[in-house]
């Protein structure tokens, strides 16, 4: 399942990629920069705890829901078209967000910016894939994926600062120029790609993904959330029958995608158990590290006593390894293919989770930094080589619904991720914590949302710390969460040590590495 359409090889595909890194870092953004703003929106738009939540997980359940179907229409359209396309919607979202006077407008256009980024994502890294020869597609994937997740880092910085300096509407209005850049960018490098010869698309499927996936991801959401007592909703008559409906429709959707003529996502193309590798491998190291980056931030104010700011800030160790090391990882992958490059990614993946763990355990920021950077490097060799090992091996018809479907089981196990660690976090803390939290009265300025939360979520002020034994039943149940964490990671490894190996696709042994034969740059 190898792609045999030429690659372009003139150097104007290097604006390709910084169009294409550029889209990707506005979609990762929005995921972070909205967190620090929660608060000024709330009091600008008289929203409570529940609208708070939705301004964030609208945007999570619609990239959620219609990554996969983003893919099918990249096929449908034209992969140049529907990025296009979605680049121009996500503009509009955008503004539409930033002129918001009500929390339902404010809402709806995330939900919109949400579907946008589906009609971007997918299409953009088929368009990196196609532009670069096979001994240059690792190199190429890493330049896309580490500088947008460098953004995803920064996030809560630039929100606080733009907040404090600009007001929260411009959390959205700087998508504007961002998305007139990229577009300049597309048109001058003169991308192309072929359309898929597959016309037709199940829209029976499309609605049995769309209306059961965001239930499903609602339950496990809430899997993780707590009432007004602090006592866990898990049990709950409305999570329940979230997961069971949810649950239902998306088994029908697969066994109508593996039954139609034309399905929305040919699941069939999993048969290749590379790919399925790779898609269960980017899922499960998503799972490790989004629930740890969630309830790292709260730690750091819960527990540490960190300011959100300087909260934000505390994640960097996490994330620079993936920024400096995922060039490397790249161009390993162009010499040597994913299997040994995955292995050795989900072993410290795995080593950083507990190391990480131990140090939330001791409240020892300096052993949670080193853990963190441990992390970052794990995924530094499994996230990009596995994305661009499943793309590349995806034929140009179909390469659209492969990124699609890869994405959605990578934000799936973030979500999963997020929810576990926090429902690990809540059943760890106790009654007597809970008794506490619901008895002590609760700042209105103490309200903060991590970056990439779904959910709002309470933390102690940095002058109102939380009492010693609140403080180490949290600390206890986020190092119970890291080591949830690299149990998943050893998932990973198992993935990893059972995929073929050899050259990546497209290669062969007499083929030069784009490591070791000078290129043309990139970007």
């Amino acid at each position: 399942m190898t792609s045999a359409a030429p690659t372009d090889r003139s150097p104007r595909r290097g604006l390709v990629l910084v169009a294409m890194t550029g889209s990707l870092s506005m979609i990762f953004v929005d995921i972070t920069v909205v967190g620090v703003s929660l608060p000024e929106i709330g009091a600008s738009l008289g929203l409570d705890e529940s609208g708070l939540n939705w301004v964030v997980n609208a945007y999570l359940l619609a990239l959620a829901a219609a990554m996969a179907i983003g893919g099918r229409l990249g096929d449908l359209l034209g992969k140049v078209r529907a990025f296009a396309v979605g680049v121009v919607l996500f503009a509009l979202a955008s503004a539409l967000c930033g002129l918001a006077t009500s929390g339902a407008v404010l809402i709806a256009g995330r939900v919109a910016q949400g579907l946008a980024a589906c009609l971007m994502q997918p299409a953009s890294a088929s368009l990196v894939i196609e532009h670069f020869a096979p001994g240059e597609r690792g190199k190429a994937m890493a330049v896309y994926v580490g500088i947008p997740m460098l953004f995803m880092t920064l996030g809560p910085a630039i929100g606080g600062l733009v907040t404090q300096t600009l007001g929260w509407p411009w959390v959205f209005w700087i998508n504007l120029p961002v998305a007139a850049a990229t577009l300049a960018l597309l048109a001058i490098a003169g991308a192309r790609s072929p359309r898929g010869e597959d016309r037709a698309i199940d829209w029976p499927g499309a609605v049995l993904l769309v209306s059961g996936l965001p239930l499903l991801v609602w339950g496990i959401q809430e899997l993780g959330a707590v009432d007004a007592s602090g006592a866990s909703r898990a049990a709950s008559a409305p999570v329940i029958l979230s997961l069971a409906t949810g649950g239902v429709l998306v088994a029908a959707f697969v066994r109508r995608q593996l039954r139609v003529e034309h399905p929305l996502l040919r699941l069939r193309l999993f048969a290749d158990r590379q790919l399925l590798s790779n898609a269960l491998l980017i899922a499960l190291t998503q799972f490790s590290m989004a629930g740890l980056v969630v309830q790292g931030s709260i730690y750091a104010q819960r527990v540490l006593g960190l300011p959100p700011f300087r909260a934000g800030l505390s994640l960097l160790p996490l994330m620079l390894p993936v920024l400096v090391l995922v060039h490397v990882a790249g161009r390993r992958y162009d010499r040597v293919g994913v299997k040994p490059v995955a292995t050795l990614g989900t072993i410290a993946a795995a080593t950083g989770l507990v190391i990480q763990g131990a140090g939330f355990l001791r409240q020892e920021y300096l052993v949670i930094a080193t853990g963190m950077a441990i992390l970052g490097a794990g995924i530094a060799f499994i996230m990009s080589p596995a994305n661009t090992d499943a793309l590349s091996r995806a034929p140009d018809s179909v390469r659209g619904q492969v990124s699609g479907l890869v994405q959605t089981f990578r934000q799936l196990g973030g979500t999963a991720g997020v929810a576990v660690a926090a429902a690990i976090t809540v059943l760890a803390q106790g009654r007597a914590a809970s008794e506490e939290r619901a008895q002590t009265p609760i700042p209105v300025e103490s309200i903060t949302t991590d970056a990439s939360a779904p959910v709002p979520t309470i933390a102690a002020a940095p002058d109102e710390p939380a009492s010693t034994a609140s403080r180490d039943a949290f600390a206890r149940g986020t190092a119970l969460a890291s080591l949830a964490g690299a149990i998943a990671a050893l998932g990973g490894l198992a993935i990893a040590r059972g995929m073929r190996g050899g050259l990546p696709p497209g290669r062969d042994a007499t083929a030069p590495s784009a490591s070791s034969t000078p290129t043309e740059p990139i970007a």
